[in-house]
């Protein structure tokens, strides 16, 4: 078997194994190979399965550094969900314009703006209009453009906002919450938010995103946890490493809690719910934070949550520096574990 052959065959396994019984690996593949001068399609199947498997072990008897793999599983899935439907974001259609809205459903002294991921325009009630008949004026021209409009709701303000009435209105891609209510200065308002449906596309990606983050995150914690054991210094690496994984929890946690409400709320609420409304994100939503009591007046933010993982993964990459052999691999293995990390 030819020399490229046999590092195609050693790739399946990781790295500790290839440094310590690469040259016992070699001599089991010429083996292997007989007379043809390479194994088998079974054998070199069964190569790549036993090379895979060993890189999916965790340490044996090591009960924390197994507690530290299945955190790492848990990170690498909520990181794979983040990366899986911010790609699905991609698929959102592009929102009307909130001007033409507003000069087309309200009244002439309306405005609106525009976002990438949120539209919101508002103007005065139609003079001489209480608020229902002016979300029913609204509702009226609003179906006449072409929107499928729903039954209109008052709400007395148990939820936060302000007692009004409401309905919504969507399209194919485009879904709008339409309110009329008297605003904080006690003048009459009415007010369109809408942000774009979910695509088709955006669950099956963060479901992907998802199984692979799962593997990556395994796999990447089981390979730190053999570093960070055969490290010179193991415990220095086993703390940094603890330290990054706990500041990475609440961020990896309170995402796939917004994530979870975004795909299951049956009623949006808003921008507020949609989990990547300024781009790439790795934490809570505000409104989950809000539904939680935590909102902008709790000690963490939204934002602190976005920074969190950054220095989380910057001390577990410090640690993984850090985790160098102290003895060669022939020597530790005579000195035994009695400086392994658990």
């Amino acid at each position: 078997m030819s020399l490229p052959g046999h590092r195609a065959l050693l790739a399946a396994y990781p790295a500790r194994l290839r440094r310590k019984h690469g040259t016992e690996l070699i001599q089991t593949m010429l083996e292997m190979a007989g007379p043809g001068g390479r194994p088998t399609r079974a054998d070199r199947g069964r190569l790549v399965l036993d090379g895979l498997r060993e890189r999916f072990r965790p340490p044996a008897r090591r009960p924390l550094a197994l507690v530290a793999a299945v955190l790492a599983l848990l990170i690498g899935g909520a990181l794979g969900a983040a990366a899986g439907s911010w790609l699905g974001t991609f698929g959102y259609a592009a929102l009307p314009d909130a001007d033409a809205i507003a000069h087309q459903v309200l009244p002439p002294t309306s405005t609106g703006l525009t976002s990438t991921f949120y539209l919101q325009a508002d103007g005065p009630f139609p003079a001489g209009a209480d608020a229902r008949q002016a979300a029913e004026q609204t509702r009226d021209k609003l179906a006449a453009a072409g929107w499928r409009t729903g039954p209109i709701k008052a709400g007395d303000g148990s939820d936060g906002t302000l007692a009004n009435v409401h309905f919504a209105a969507e399209t194919a891609d485009t879904r709008l919450d339409v309110y009329a209510y008297p605003d904080a200065g006690g003048g009459r308002l009415l007010d369109i938010a809408g942000w774009p449906k979910r695509p088709a596309s955006y669950l099956p990606l963060t479901i992907a995103g998802t199984l692979l983050g799962l593997v990556a995150g395994w796999l990447t914690g089981v390979a730190l946890c053999h570093r960070i054991r055969m490290a010179g210094r193991p415990r220095r690496s086993a703390l940094l490493a603890g330290i990054g994984l706990v500041l990475i929890i609440p961020s990896a946690a309170g995402f796939v809690a917004s994530l979870l409400r975004y795909l299951t709320v049956a009623d949006p609420l808003g921008t507020g719910e949609l989990v990547h409304a300024h781009g790439f994100a790795f934490g809570p939503t505000i409104d989950l934070l809000r539904s939680l009591d935590l909102g902008e007046g709790w000690f963490l933010s939204p934002g602190d949550l976005q920074q969190l993982p950054i220095w989380g993964f910057a001390l577990i990459a410090v640690a993984a520096l850090l985790a160098r052999p102290g003895l060669p691999l022939q020597d530790r293995d005579r000195a035994g574990d009695r400086e392994a990390v658990a």
